[in-house]
């Protein structure tokens, strides 16, 4: 008689090595990749003593493979707690920017292209799976990485992760609800896409990432709370089993108000048999009561899952707004580097795009790097970080023309390192960038005036005039206004100007769609740090930048004589 036949399932798996993988296949699919050998070349550098920082605090301008490479040439393998990538979405789309004059009221001149997302399916795979896999090597070994998606590619994209850093490495998938339904999504056919996946790896089976679970608040009025909520004199509460609460624990959260017996009844405590029980029957609940805030306000906190339905979009939190298209709030960064990352730790981001994750990782201490190949994104976050504290800001001076106090670079030291540093990383020719950026800009007209007294620089820029706006403008009919700023987005200023990178002592990068740049600043001169470098040179050098709407920036070098105080 011939054996029964074995179900596979109860095989061993120490002798039975089935390979069971469920993988991706594309056409000329490959799963190694080599790291390239780029070049480098500092291009900016903010504060101007910022030259020397750690291993955050870095914008890498380039192709982020050669970016990745480079960061695995220098030492960072295995030193990222956390990345957090949000790649193209294979979304066969030009996303674009908008071109507003700056000031309230002011109208939109047309768009830019920010970038393009339209690949070939085995092209976007094999882009990904090559910077994916530089990724895990530059991950610790108890760091996570993750993953933004939407539904175009979020399956192909877990299949593939689960490929890279094993199966048994896929610790969740997040769904986002990223907008609202309104618009043409309200009559949508098959229901609309409103949510984003984010897929969460560790970098082995066996890694052991940090892990701070999230909680989320619900805000109730009185009312809201009243119809949810069972009330005491303590306030509102909701109940829950004591479980294998001890009869002394019992007893303790009696004296606490914090028993609940059902159908009116008490709360009996039985010494003899060391019972806590309901006198009417039903079981005993622990209270929970919910915090008040205020004099209508009730607070609920409960743990999150991996549905995220509680933190908006960009289109609800328009006071964030970078002018940059797909760009993610700061609530989300914020919920996902406090979960896996700790004070301290390296995050990275390989797509920064508007820099919030760069942004949020500074606000929570975070050391970060950030990586894209579009100069118009790498300013836009350089922008953005610009307004964080440094110490850095020199004075701005007013409508009035009084200067602020002066900015002592010395005191600056001591508030601590801050900042950020841009890496050209890539193949080529670096020389002369800026010169060569300013050589294709000879239609534009500027009118800056350097006035050194004493120990003290002040730089004002009287007029400014884009021929790139102006076109714009014409185009559109529309008249430029006089006030020259309106087609100012950023002004930097770097009164040390060595000729090759820009050190700016300053970054006049106004928030919002609004605000208007100072358009005059005053500066201690010589800066402390470079009073040495100075003491005999006849003059110095000063490079004002300026950034006009349609993001295209234009330098101006001026010399103005070099005094010693007395």
């Amino acid at each position: 008689m011939r054996p029964p036949r074995k179900d596979s399932s109860s095989l061993n798996p120490k002798t039975h090595k089935l390979d069971n993988r469920v993988t991706l296949q594309w056409p000329r699919k490959r799963l190694n990749a080599k790291p390239s050998r780029p070049l480098q070349q500092l291009l900016e550098c903010f504060p101007p003593h910022n030259a020397g920082l750690g291993k955050g605090g870095l914008l890498l301008h380039g192709d982020n493979f050669d970016s990745l490479s480079w960061l695995l040439a220098n030492g960072y393998a295995g030193s990222v707690r956390l990345v957090y990538l949000d790649p193209p979405y294979n979304s066969n789309r030009t996303y674009t920017s908008r071109i507003r004059l700056r000031g309230k009221g002011q109208p939109v001149l047309g768009e830019t292209t920010a970038y393009d997302d339209v690949w070939q399916t085995a092209d976007y795979l094999q882009f990904l799976t090559d910077r994916l896999l530089l990724l895990r090597d530059l991950l610790h070994a108890d760091g996570t990485l993750w993953l933004h998606c939407d539904h175009r590619m979020q399956a192909h994209l877990l299949l593939l992760l689960r490929e890279i850093f094993g199966a048994e490495s896929h610790l969740n998938t997040v769904f986002w609800r990223s907008q609202t339904m309104r618009g043409a999504k309200v009559h949508a056919r098959f229901f609309p896409h409103s949510a984003q996946a984010i897929h969460i790896f560790r970098r082995t089976p066996r890694g052991r990432p940090f892990w701070h679970a999230p909680t989320r608040e619900i805000v109730l009025t009185e009312e809201a709370a009243a119809a949810q909520y069972m009330r005491d004199e303590r306030g509102f509460f909701r109940t829950s089993d004591p479980g294998t609460y001890s009869f002394k624990r019992l007893k303790s959260l009696l004296a606490a108000g914090r028993l609940y017996a059902p159908y009116g009844g008490d709360v009996i405590v039985d010494e003899g048999v060391q019972r806590v029980y309901a006198s009417n029957g039903g079981n005993i609940g622990v209270k929970y009561h919910l915090e008040k805030r205020g004099r209508n306000r009730y607070v609920v906190t409960k743990p999150v899952d991996n549905l995220w339905d509680d933190i908006a979009g960009l289109g609800t939190v328009p006071g964030e707004d970078e002018n940059y298209p797909t760009q993610k709030t700061e609530r989300l960064l914020h919920r996902i580097l406090e979960t896996a990352s700790r004070p301290g730790e390296l995050v990275l981001d390989p797509f920064a795009g508007s820099g919030t994750t760069l942004n949020v990782a500074h606000k929570l201490d975070r050391e970060w790097i950030g990586c894209d190949s579009s100069w118009r994104a790498v300013r836009t976050a350089a922008c953005r970080l610009s307004r964080l504290p440094t110490g850095a800001a020199p004075a701005q001076v007013g409508g009035n023309g009084d200067p602020n106090p002066a900015y002592d670079a010395a005191e600056d030291d001591a508030r601590g390192e801050s900042g950020y540093r841009i890496v050209r990383i890539g193949d080529g020719d670096f020389v002369d960038r800026r010169c060569l950026r300013q050589e294709l800009h000879v239609n534009s007209t500027v009118d800056i005036r350097l006035v050194q007294d004493k120990d003290r620089l002040t730089v004002r820029i009287v007029g400014f005039h884009s021929p790139q706006v102006a076109s714009l403008a014409a185009n559109k009919k529309v008249a430029l206004p006089g006030d020259w700023r309106v087609q100012v987005r950023a002004v930097l200023v770097d009164p040390n100007y060595d000729g090759a990178a820009l050190r700016p002592a300053l970054v006049d990068a106004p928030a919002g769609k609004s605000a208007l740049v100072a358009g005059v600043y005053s500066f201690a001169q010589p800066l402390q740090s470079e009073r040495r470098e100075t003491e005999h040179a006849q003059s110095r050098t000063v490079a004002t930048v300026i950034v006009d709407v349609t993001g295209e920036e234009h330098l101006f070098v001026d010399s103005v004589p070099h005094r010693e105080t007395p």
